[in-house]
């Protein structure tokens, strides 16, 4: 951080405490030690605590009190178990220390690392920089183009000749034309350019038409529609073919800027919006001068135009004021067509223009398919019109005109008499030189107008759009100034374009140049809008420009005027103080981050994640790789909460989240006591270490509270940040389990219960609902806080998006991640970039997906996904992939489903070959059953979702015909590679050696288990890879037989280039197609056997991963480890059939011939159970032992300072849960019974949770869970007829799915298999010769295989371009997210700030909130330097008395205080340390 930036921020901070009155000492409790810290004192000695007698006590009878509350709360809990827990805390109420030469740590690495961040943010700023540059460059570069080329052609129709010889054509003779006719070529040339971009506007209609659904007409807007674009085409007709060929090219362009009279009245008529309704009167009076003095010039533009237009005209113009009067009129025509853009948008209420303005809004794609429709036939009527009338023999002029005539004579004494002839050529030119500058014309226009589409999207409006925009016309009339000075513009040798050249100096009339300058003033003053910035990311092309495309006539002054006036995201420059005005509360002492309470910054648009993490049997390293994600979500959250608290800074992407995680199975039952599992505890061992991976300091977070539920339990922690984590830890004997309820769970939690109980009516509801979003993880995945903003931005640009998800990137090690990394690659690359593009996203995947609050409320969604599964397909569509059947109900809904493909995340990969085809194997069939659930209702579903259309439900279906397919053209593939590689082989011998292994697989899949079948796909899998090699021997054996005269050559070719170029596409992810090879190597397996084997277990509903046992937990000191009972081999059972052997066990197996000897074989040591009574003495010592607390070294040495001598007896609340001590050899046999049926302990009372502070939940909360576990959650009593119902109606789903699928690609195999045979054995008859096919060399194709080749091709060219699309759309968010600092974001001002942008602002503020390493050495020499301190006074202790006493007491005091700052120390505490 410069020294500038840090003086900046220093003088906005001082600034900002005098605003918000913090002179005083600040004492928010957000920023205060939490009070959970007040119970754990450091001591170091009897007189050294700084902490009351009383605080103490009251902090011991508050957790007495909240213990009480878990008591009564929980059914399960004794009283005794809760006295021994109140006791143990009374004794140990001072936290223990860590020993102070255990200072080294272990860290997780990341697995993007900081620099490669760094790197990549800095990369993205500085192609942002280039990008912008290169907009300015190619914005102002093609509207200089197009309007060169524009009146290039213009300058040569009605050129002077005998007929007409205008002084307006000429300047007063200075400008020389090289024709005297006019050629219907330059005239074509002009309607071209008219009408291209209303034929592009068209094929956009279309593409909605087709690709979305659209809301029907309304016939008033319509007819406004049709009124006002033919008056638009009738003036601009003219304007274009009329009154721009009479002047000489400056004049012309001149003359272009004087379209603006409508839009000038009605920005008088409408000064107000609703953006700046709330400014003062000043600026609105000024804003109305503005608008006035706008249109004043307009009308004084066009009426110097008509004084100049008088005073140049010829005589034979004098007796004819025609012209004169369409210079008046033809301007004001032209500029109806912007009307709708200054026309405030009304309500329902509203009348008028505007009530016809909203109306538009709701049918505009027909509408405007109609209108400009209308259009090109009322452009093309005007030109017969104009070129027909007064024509000097009848009907020869539209002979001419449409190529049916040589030449004709036209004689108007409006726009003047020419010479129509067919073509002039200059020099060597071609024919069709006007055509071809034509299309350049068009194409600089198109591509000026995309430019200025991109500036926008990225947020550089005013150095990329704005600007160049504007200097496009000035710039223009100095080049063509420049050109027209030289002798010829050659464009080669004997060719040169025929613009009009100076003889002598230019002396234009004063009334000329008057006009211009006011002309030009005009569109500045009407256009004032387009130099605020605005501040959406991303902004659609309908909500930036109000007319679809631009007018190919006038570009500059269409992209100005038809850029959106409406200011919904920009304010005017006197708003800036009410709009920095954040809300601030106050007294910031009231709230703090992290309580139920509302947040003063959160309004109610403001975004708000739920982050949800699913966890069952996740490892420890995948559980740090989900914590360290919410931790720099919360270190993110918590910058930017403090950015505008502290700085006054307005940051537009604050959110606010809270981080829930929710754990399947998360209890254990041992002997009637319900304990958290070994998962749950190594949950919690994990969380130091992800807080130290994220914040490389010494920072800890306090134990969290412990809360009992009715679905189990609860554990909750504040982060550094503010934030809450809670863990909700669910009880399969109280709760439904598995990952689809724990959604049902935490939606109808969120959703139905704390959203709809925060009251103020249906609309707020309604608000925040839709700004209320659920984050979907699963235990492992790992992400960043952008890619978080990334899906928000998605979700604000379309209130229409349900759920978005980003690009999932698997991680892990083995050749099975290596294949899935490039499996993962192509389907985002190209399956779901095309889905985005052409339709929806059919599946949202759960492990990183961010779902709309107000979606998933909708009606048939919520609701219909908490139905049970009741019939064997249920199983399989709802269960095995609830990610993908939430998706499906929202997009039957009508929502959309998008796909942000620059949102990483990336999560664990399955490593194993077996959990990999066991994961397919419930992703397969649940993703071809929803699939066809949309297909099977596709009629609602079209009709309903605007976004998917009949083409794209057509697109589906050819996609599952494929996918069906697959198995059996793999198959073919294998065949034809053994033919070519054995050509000995005849064809039936190759099927009958590809045939057998793939049947014995079939039938493994329905006869033997699960295990047997994957060992066996595995070998397989083996052998088929080697196969492949074969195919890649005889692939280049053909293409150098044949070259590229072969249809396999070249469509693998086209495979391998479309991946390729898909590679360079997406450098962050280039080294994916690395692991191409093994992809290719793997098809068979992964297309062929995975299909088999997911079809053939399609009635085995397990999860199929992460089954493996759970951790065991760690031992305790004095424990004993019960070993299972030994497993009894096969020569054991075979000797205790025969009597050689103990069936009990208990010893080796022994051999004996009477008493002379015997013979021990194999023996077992076994317990002596003859003294029972010695033994449970020594288990009773065991436990006793187990249950001691190891209290601090001070702890200890200052109890037995104040209690001197402590008998055992006295000493026994030492002992958890020890109350008296009974000799169980003196102890009878109903005491013994009595006491083994004490009362169970609950959860809570686990030693592991000693630290936890007891909560409760509110009873209303308390209601709400059983009552929705009794409704949805209720646990699935094991009923044995059911669960056999069920298994035989899944059996009897795989065998129907399995013989249709079967059946379906044997015949496929069959026919294709029989016309290769049949070809070969024919010599090739029913097989087509290439034309490219010579001496030999070629290849010949049979129909069916090139059909089947060509219906793959046209899928992967369709997938090829949308993915294009979407990289574009990709690229131009990635820019659109990176801040380079060039503009300033509004925000709190006085005097003496400066500017600060948000991300400089966050980057000090996360600078000053994080704890750094010096912190923590502090500490440590501060333990040092009191103990040095402690030992010196020790040593003078009788020489100096009190004083040392005292001074012993402040350093020991300092010391816990320091300690206590240092160990649960906040990023609000770090920064408000370094912010004072």
């Amino acid at each position: 951080m410069s020294f500038e930036l840090s003086q900046s921020i220093s003088k906005a901070a001082t600034s900002f405490k005098n605003k918000v009155g913090m002179t005083q000492q600040y004492t928010n409790k957000a920023y205060e030690s939490f009070p959970e810290e007040e119970e754990y004192k450091i001591s170091g000695s009897d007189d050294n605590d700084d902490v009351s007698s009383e605080e103490s006590d009251s902090a011991v009878s508050t957790n007495d009190s909240a213990y009480q509350t878990i008591s009564k709360t929980s059914r399960d809990s004794a009283s005794a178990g809760t006295s021994d827990v109140k006791q143990r805390r009374k004794t140990t109420k001072k936290i223990r220390d860590s020993n102070k030469w255990d200072v080294f740590r272990e860290t997780s690495h990341d697995n993007v690392t900081s620099s490669d961040l760094d790197f990549w943010k800095k990369a993205f700023k500085v192609t942002k920089v280039i990008f912008a540059g290169v907009l300015f460059v190619f914005v102002l570069g093609t509207a200089v183009i197009s309007k060169g080329t524009l009146f290039l052609i213009v300058s040569n129709i009605f050129p002077p000749n005998a007929l007409q010889n205008s002084t307006l054509k000429t300047a007063n003779g200075y400008f020389r034309y090289h024709t005297t006719d006019t050629a219907i070529t330059y005239i074509w040339s002009l309607v071209l350019i008219v009408l291209a971009p209303y034929v592009f506007t068209i094929i956009s209609c279309l593409w909605r038409l087709t690709f979305k659904k659209i809301r029907p007409i309304e016939i008033k807007p319509l007819l406004l529609m049709l009124v006002s674009e033919t008056a638009h085409s009738v003036g601009l007709s003219i304007f274009l073919f009329g009154l721009l060929p009479n002047l000489d090219p400056v004049s012309g362009s001149a003359f272009c800027m004087s379209a603006a009279l409508i839009p000038a009245i009605l920005n008088l008529v409408y000064p107000e919006s609703p953006q700046n309704e709330a400014e003062n009167s000043k600026w609105k009076l000024a804003r109305r001068v503005l608008s006035l003095v706008a249109m004043i010039t307009s009308v004084l533009s066009i009426a110097f135009w008509a004084v100049y237009v008088h005073r140049m005209e010829g005589a034979w113009q004098k007796d004819s004021p025609g012209l004169l009067i369409l210079f008046i009129f033809a301007p004001i025509f032209v500029s109806i067509t912007w009307w709708e853009n200054f026309v405030p948008k009304g309500d329902k209420n509203s009348i008028g223009l505007k009530r016809i303005k909203r109306q538009l809004h709701n049918c505009k794609t027909k509408v405007y398919l109609i209108v400009y429709t209308w259009k090109i036939a009322v452009t093309i009527a005007m030109v017969t019109l104009i070129y027909s009338v007064d024509c000097a023999d009848g009907n020869s002029c539209i002979e001419t005109l449409y190529d049916a005539r040589l030449n004709a004579t036209l004689q108007s004494d409006t726009f003047g008499k020419t010479l129509i002839v067919e073509n002039v050529v200059f020099g060597e030119c071609s024919r069709y030189l006007p055509l071809l500058v034509a299309a350049v014309n068009i194409v600089s226009s198109f591509a000026c107008y995309k430019c200025c589409v991109a500036a926008n999207k990225i947020l550089t409006q005013i150095p990329s759009f704005s600007l160049p925009i504007v200097l496009a016309t000035p710039i223009s009339v100095t080049i063509m100034a420049a050109e027209f000075s030289r002798d010829e513009l050659s464009m080669t040798s004997g060719c040169y374009l025929p613009f009009p050249r100076w003889t002598d100096g230019l002396a234009y009339d004063w009334s000329m140049i008057v006009a211009s300058i006011m002309g030009y003033m005009t569109i500045v003053m009407v256009t004032t809008y387009i130099w605020r910035q605005t501040k959406e990311r991303m902004q659609q092309e309908d909500r930036m420009f109000v007319q679809p495309m631009y007018c190919g006539v006038l570009l500059e002054q269409s992209m100005l005027l038809n850029r959106r006036k409406d200011e919904g995201d920009t304010k005017a420059i006197d708003v800036k103080m009410k709009e920095s005005e954040l809300p601030i509360p106050d007294n910031l002492e009231t709230w703090r981050p992290g309580d139920d309470s509302r947040s003063p910054l959160r309004e109610d648009d403001t975004p708000f994640i739920y982050l949800c993490a699913t966890l069952w049997h996740e490892t420890e390293n995948e559980m740090i790789q989900i914590l360290k994600s919410l931790f720099r979500l919360d270190t993110d959250q918590c910058a930017r909460r403090n950015l505008q608290l502290f700085f006054g800074i307005r940051d537009p992407d604050y959110y606010e989240f809270e981080a829930h995680i929710f754990f399947d199975d998360a209890f254990d039952y041992v002997d009637g006591e319900s304990r958290a599992n070994g998962y749950v505890k190594q949950l919690m061992k994990t969380i130091d270490d992800a807080i130290r991976s994220v914040h490389t300091a010494g920072m800890k977070i306090p134990p969290p509270s412990k809360i009992d539920t009715p679905y189990g339990g609860r554990l909750v922690w504040r982060l550094p940040g503010g934030n809450q984590m809670i863990a909700h830890l669910k009880d399969k004997q109280k709760i439904r389990h598995r990952k689809r309820w724990s959604q049902v769970m935490y939606m109808y939690y969120f959703l139905a219960h704390k959203l709809l109980s925060m009251g103020g009516g249906k609309e707020r509801i309604r608000t925040v609902a839709d700004h209320t979003f659920i984050l979907a993880l699963d235990g492992d995945v790992d992400f960043q806080p952008s890619a978080l903003q990334l899906l928000i931005d998605r979700m604000r640009r379309n209130p229409n998006v349900g759920a978005a998800c980003g690009r999932i990137h698997p991680i892990g090690s083995g050749p099975m991640v290596w294949y899935q990394k490039f499996e993962y690659a192509v389907s985002h690359w190209l399956q779901k970039a095309t889905e985005h593009v052409l339709g929806c996203v059919l599946c949202s995947p759960g492990c990183f997906s961010l779902f709309r609050g107000s979606s998933i409320m909708d009606d048939n969604v919520m609701k219909r996904y908490t139905t049970p599964p009741t019939e064997g397909r249920h199983y399989v569509q709802y269960d095995q992939g609830e990610d993908r059947w939430l998706c499906t109900l929202l997009l039957q809904q009508g929502y959309r489903v998008e796909y942000c493909a620059a949102s990483d995340a990336l999560t664990y990969a399955p490593e194993g070959f077996y959990e990999f085809y066991n994961q397919r194997r419930r992703w397969t069939p649940s993703t071809m059953a929803n699939i066809l659930d949309l297909l099977m209702d596709f009629k609602n579903v079209t009709k309903r979702n605007n976004d998917i259309s009949m083409l794209y439900v057509c697109y589906q279906m050819l996609l599952m015909v494929s996918s069906i397919l697959t198995p059996g053209t793999i198959f073919l593939m294998v065949l034809g590679a053994i033919n070519m590689a054995y050509p000995q082989l005849s064809l039936y011998w190759a099927l009958v050696l590809n045939l057998i292994p793939v049947a014995v697989f079939i039938l493994l899949c329905f006869v033997a288990k699960s295990d047997t079948q994957l060992a066996y796909a595995a070998i397989l899998s083996t052998v088929y890879s080697l196969v492949m090699m074969l195919v890649i021997v005889g692939l280049i054996k053909q293409a150098a037989e044949n070259g590229f005269c072969s249809v396999t050559t070249v469509f693998l070719c086209f495979v391998a280039g479309v991946f390729i170029i898909a590679s360079f596409l997406h450098p962050q992810e280039f080294w994916c197609i690395v692991h191409g090879f093994l992809y290719f190597l793997a098809i068979p397996s992964m297309s062929m056997l995975l299909m088999l084997y997911s079809i053939g277990n399609l009635h085995v509903v397990s999860w199929g991963t992460r089954e493996a046992p759970k951790p065991a937990a760690a031992q305790k000191p004095g424990e004993s480890a019960k070993a299972p009972p030994p497993k009894k081999g096969a020569v054991q059972e075979w000797l205790e059939k025969i009597g050689l052997a103990d069936k009990e066990g208990k010893s080796g197996y022994m051999f004996a011939f009477g008493n002379l000897f015997r013979c021990m074989c194999c023996p077992q040591e076994t317990p002596d159970t003859g003294d029972m009574k010695l033994n449970a003495i020594l288990e009773r010592l065991d436990d006793l032992e187990a249950k001691l607390v190891d209290p601090p070294a001070d702890h200890v040495s200052n109890q037995n300072e104040t209690r001197g001598h402590v008998t055992f007896s006295e000493a026994s609340d030492l002992f958890e849960g020890a109350k008296e001590r009974i000799n169980p050899l003196f102890e009878d046999a109903d005491d013994v019974s009595n006491r083994k049926q004490r009362q169970p302990l609950h959860w809570t009372q686990d030693p592991d949770f000693r630290d936890s502070i007891p909560e409760s939940i509110p009873l209303s909360e308390v209601t709400f869970w059983r009552e929705l576990i009794d409704t949805y959650l209720f646990p699935m009593e094991g009923d044995k007829k059911q669960q056999e119902k069920t298994l035989a109606e899944l059996i009897e789903l795989r065998n129907t799915v399995c013989l249709f699928f079967l059946l379906v690609n044997a015949l496929f195999v069959t026919i294709v298999f029989s016309l290769q045979q049949v070809n070969a054995d024919s010599g090739g008859n029913i097989s087509i010769q290439l034309p490219c096919a010579e001496g030999g060399r070629g290849e010949s194709i049979e129909p069916i295989s090139i059909a089947f080749t060509a219906v793959f091709g046209v899928l992967l060219a369709i997938q090829f371009l949308c993915m294009c699309i979407h990289r574009m759309s990709t690229f131009l968010q990635i820019l659109s997210i990176t801040e380079i600092g060039l503009c300033t974001p509004k925000r709190a001002k006085t005097s003496e700030d400066s500017a600060i942008t948000v991300e400089k602002g966050l980057e000090l503020v996360k600078s000053m909130q994080a704890v750094k390493d010096d912190d923590t050495k502090s500490v440590v020499s501060s333990a040092g330097s009191v103990a040095e301190s402690t030992a010196d006074t020790a040593d003078t202790d009788e020489a100096g008395g009190a004083q040392n006493g005292v001074r012993r007491k402040e350093l020991w005091s300092k010391l816990a205080r320091r300690r206590r700052e240092q160990q649960y120390s906040t990023l609000s505490n770090t920064f408000m340390n370094n912010f004072k």
